[in-house]
């Protein structure tokens, strides 16, 4: 087996680096060297012993995968992509992407393996910007960390050269007397992982900036060190960024020391194409049972940088499952197991996610089960005065088990999360959690647990924090509850389709 090459501690060793010396914080709590590296210190669940079988399911083997898959991402950054980088959709990453599962599904044994092609819309590809911060004493920021939210707009060939304003977190007090008519506009925001957005989009602060005459947006995302994120649309008109805290303090602080009316000027600089002709496909592949009964596995390939978690993760549990029940006779296979490896959501047109839906009654029409493996495992991580500290544990997970009008599944569940260790929330949502899920728990039985965390859409969420123990932990569940779902009989976990009957 493959050595884990990037270690836990490597991104604690970055944080760090990133912080203040502790002659500049006074009290603050200091790491001191490690003991051993944080993989070798992971706490992990024990076997049940009535549960051996599960013990092929081996979460170091699983997070080789994770590691292919961010190397996938770091190779389409150095080879000419070094600012919109990741497996996007429709790139050439997209296409590695998918031959690497195809090649998985195939080598596990799966049948039917194949690619379905999908032509997509015109994409958003931002090809170059540059953020650049002057004050008037001549001291210039480069704002390294600056970030195009998703569909944001371009400017002009030549760029922007304005006026630059600090308002806080972007309140109505912020606001208050102030002019922003044509300036560049930069606000504090707090990162809401589990929204997919942070305080300033949803609290309005940039569409209230972009109303009072703004010119360009920075959203600063108060997370320690200067950590690059990746917005989704913030339904601004002008150009939209989010930037670093090191890299947004160092502006804010430009402007706080410039005399009244000699305000330190921004450049700003986006080149944006829409471009047409992009391919993606769902990656499929089969493992035949004793029924054309189904359960259904599906994990998105997507995933903006280096993506570990989401959704490199995911994808790992889902070739995990794959292998273990590769390895199971058919006869012992009540139902016919079908995998899919969609293109994903990141970006625009979710052209498997739509296929799926609009083809749901044909493809679930007797499927007992519908996994979705998303963000399957992420270090626990801790805001800790100026720094971010890993702990030698996974995170709590958002989880839903077909809900209360199922109870038999939730109970299988519920018990497979018990015995191999998964950390849930103490009470399951209402509904699926965000992603390829979010329009099919309504249609079909279905199991999600899911983290949003602390480095979600960031250059910080590597493969180094994916815990091994967290992949192994959730992928043998999700094996627990395959077999107790084959247990029972479709009319145990199937209902009528609720429609919208309940909106999350």
């Amino acid at each position: 087996m493959r050595t884990i090459t990037r270690t836990f501690y490597a991104i604690a060793v970055a944080t760090l680096a990133l912080a203040q010396t502790p002659a500049t914080r006074p009290g603050a709590q200091i790491p001191a060297a490690p003991l051993q590296t944080l993989p070798d210190a992971l706490l992990e669940w024990p076997l049940p012993a009535n549960d051996k079988a599960y013990g092929a399911i081996d979460g170091k083997h699983l997070h080789t995968y994770v590691e292919d898959l961010t190397a996938i991402s770091r190779k389409y950054r150095d080879n000419g992509h070094p600012q919109f980088w990741g497996r996007i959709i429709g790139t050439q990453a997209d296409a590695d992407t998918a031959d690497w599962l195809l090649a998985k599904f195939k080598a596990a044994g799966l049948t039917d393996a194949h690619i379905q092609p999908f032509d997509l819309p015109d994409q958003w590809m931002p090809q170059s910007w540059d953020v650049t911060a002057t004050g008037n004493n001549g001291k210039t920021v480069h704002a390294a960390t600056a970030q195009p939210a998703y569909q944001t707009k371009g400017t002009p060939p030549e760029g922007l050269d304005l006026e630059a304003v600090y308002l806080g977190t972007g309140s109505e007090a912020d606001f208050a007397g102030r002019d922003v008519r044509g300036k560049a506009v930069f606000v504090f925001s707090m990162p809401l992982p589990g929204s997919w957005r942070n305080t300033a989009v949803l609290e309005g602060a940039l569409r209230m900036a972009e109303e009072r005459g703004a010119a360009a947006l920075f959203d600063i995302v108060a997370l320690p060190g200067n950590i690059r994120t990746q917005l989704y649309p913030t339904r601004t008109s002008i150009p939209t960024f989010s930037m670093g805290m090191d890299d947004g303090y160092a502006i804010r602080d430009l402007i706080g020391k410039s005399p009244a009316g000699q305000a330190p000027h921004v450049k700003v600089k986006l080149d944006i194409k829409m471009t047409p002709g992009m391919k993606t496909g769902t990656v499929w592949g089969t493992l035949p049972g004793m029924t054309d009964e189904t359960v259904n596995i599906i994990a998105h390939r997507d995933g903006w940088f280096e993506s570990g978690s989401d959704n490199a993760s995911g994808v790992a549990t889902m070739v995990g499952l794959a292998e273990y029940f590769a390895k199971v006779p058919k006869e012992k296979r009540r139902r016919t197991i079908v995998f899919a490896g969609t293109s994903g959501h990141h970006n625009g047109g979710n052209a498997s996610g739509t296929w799926l839906f609009d083809n749901k009654d044909k493809v679930f029409a007797k499927s007992a089960l519908l996994i979705n493996c998303e963000h399957t495992a992420t270090g626990q991580t801790y805001l800790l005065g100026e720094d971010i500290r890993m702990s030698n544990m996974y995170t709590g997970m958002l989880w839903y088990a077909g809900g209360p009008s199922r109870p038999k599944l939730e109970d299988i569940a519920v018990k497979a999360f018990h015995e191999f260790g998964v950390v849930t929330y103490s009470a399951p949502e209402k509904a699926a959690p965000g992603g390829e899920m979010s329009r099919l728990w309504q249609h079909v039985p279905g199991v999600q647990a899911s983290d949003y965390n602390q480095y979600f859409h960031s250059d910080y969420e590597t493969a180094a924090t994916v815990p091994w123990t967290g992949l192994q932990a959730i992928t043998r569940a999700y094996a627990k509850i395959i077999d107790g779902v084959n247990t029972l009989d479709l009319k145990d976990v199937q209902r009528p389709s609720e429609g919208a009957a309940f909106t999350r």
